[in-house]
């Protein structure tokens, strides 16, 4: 008869597993330092996981996984800015407003990417073999809702229609990628914020309408 599970084993063992593998890698990685720091038994590891591996992958899969219900959330929450734009009157979000709660919804999934930063550089170190076809699915799921929020936006007529979306997606998951890696070599937190803010003032400056100059004038 299998021994019971101690409560909340299976979450220390995971945070335990979690710092072993940012620290020495998957290979690396032993399942005696994972328990030792969690203060459990190796029997107690085997409980629940049937490998090291094993214990990384749910470590990965739960990753993905808040970066993606985060990415839904700031599309849903975008979509009600897009609303409000739409409605117009008093409550229309300005520019420069939109900006900014824009920026703060991107804050979240970059605050994941920053907790998260070791995992992501262990993911690159192990290859992409083993760990690659999990990654890249996600990619083409997150990729391919971003391309079409950004249509469903041009076809409201509150971006420019004439750039690819499928390119604009390509653009924005390319940078969150490369600020995610770069993020693990460095020691100290960068500002968040100001990273989105640069980001996004870059993004739109290319996906944003254009009123002509007649019209820029009439609201001068």
């Amino acid at each position: 008869m299998a021994r019971p599970s101690r409560p909340g084993a299976r979450q220390a063992l995971l945070e335990a597993a979690r710092i072993e593998f940012s620290r020495a890698g998957v290979h690396g990685a032993r399942v005696e330092d994972m328990t030792r720091r969690a203060g459990l038994s190796k029997g107690a590891f085997y409980l629940h996981f049937r490998s090291k591996e094993e214990a990384f992958r749910e470590l990965l899969q739960r990753l993905l996984g808040a970066l993606e219900e985060a990415a839904d959330r700031r599309h849903e929450a975008a979509g009600r800015l897009d609303e409000a734009e739409r409605r117009g009157g008093r409550r229309t979000p300005t520019a420069p407003d939109r900006l900014e709660a824009e920026c703060a919804l991107d804050v979240e999934l970059l605050e994941l990417l920053w907790r998260h930063r070791q995992l992501v550089a262990v993911v690159d170190r192990s290859g992409a073999e083993r760990w690659g076809p999990m990654v890249a699915e996600f990619r083409q799921r997150l990729r391919a809702r971003t391309a079409e929020r950004l249509r469903e936006r041009q076809a409201a007529g509150l971006l420019r229609a004439d750039v690819d979306a499928a390119v604009a997606a390509d653009v924005i998951m390319g940078s969150y990628e490369d600020f995610g890696r770069r993020m693990a070599g460095l020691r100290e937190k960068p500002d968040l914020v100001a990273w989105g803010r640069s980001f996004l003032t870059l993004l739109y400056q290319g996906l944003l309408t254009r009123r002509s100059p007649r019209a820029a004038r009439r609201t001068t």
